[in-house]
């Protein structure tokens, strides 16, 4: 009798682990050049200044400006 050919759920890669997924969107960083690395003969960095957002209260308390980096 010949073997069962092996088969694989959808999705799943040859390791077992699943494949695919969502591709996820990132926002940008707000990079800024940095200030001591202006004159700089090595070269140049760039430093995320974040994205102010403004975040909901609970209860009684007013919304709040947040810093995600």
């Amino acid at each position: 009798m010949k073997d069962p050919k092996i088969t694989k759920p959808v999705g799943v890669n040859k390791d077992g682990y699943a494949s695919g997924g969502v591709k996820i969107e990132v926002p940008s960083q707000n990079l800024h050049l940095d200030p001591r690395s202006k004159t700089s003969i090595r070269g140049q960095n760039y430093v995320a200044q974040g994205d102010t957002v403004t975040v909901k209260g609970t209860k009684t308390r007013k919304p709040v400006k947040a810093t995600w980096y």
